[in-house]
């Protein structure tokens, strides 16, 4: 029997290198190119924080159900995927993600996401984590929801957008 294996992210290890972008652009498009990667860097450089934003595979998926044209599928290694031909770029999946981790492929329009490199060991990007290993290839029953909320929870309190002030008359906010 097929053991299912997930990428779990540990927000508090990550030092925002970037070598799991490359490392999935390389692998996929032959290409290093941040904006080729299924997997992305969302930077807080205020309160030094870098979060890797990747599919999470979800068990009930927001995107399989809005996308109209059924072009978001399961594959059978768990992985949630785009079927490019019959996606039509709507972008449906990507608001209908809590994680936002569907990006466009700027070259077809296409949504993408992680397929965990087709199922053939260890995904490039994890391999790439070497800094301080904020990606781990973990069996599925391994993974703690509660985990992802605490620090999403942490992350709210600490995080504090730079506050602006309005020059008077112009209606707009000055950094």
């Amino acid at each position: 029997m097929y053991k299912r294996k997930v990428i779990v992210v540990d927000p508090d290890k990550c030092v925002g290198c970037h070598s799991c972008e490359m490392a999935c652009s390389l692998k996929i498009f032959q290409k290093c190119s941040p904006l080729l990667s299924r997997i992305r860097i969302q930077e807080f450089r205020e309160v030094n924080t870098y979060i890797p934003i990747v599919c999470q595979a979800c068990e009930n998926a927001a995107c399989i159900k809005v996308c109209p044209m059924g072009a978001r599928i399961r594959l059978e290694s768990g992985a949630v995927v785009t079927n490019e031909s019959a996606c039509i770029g709507c972008r449906a999946c990507i608001y209908a993600c809590p994680f936002a981790a569907p990006v466009v492929n700027l070259e077809t329009g296409k949504t993408m996401t992680c397929d965990l490199c087709g199922n053939e060991g260890e995904p490039w990007c994890v391999k790439a984590c070497t800094m301080q290993g904020a990606l781990k290839f973990v069996p599925k029953e391994h993974v703690s929801k509660d985990q992802s909320r605490k620090f999403a929870w942490k992350l709210k309190e600490h995080y504090q957008p730079p506050v602006t002030e309005e020059k008077e008359g112009t209606g707009f906010s000055w950094g």
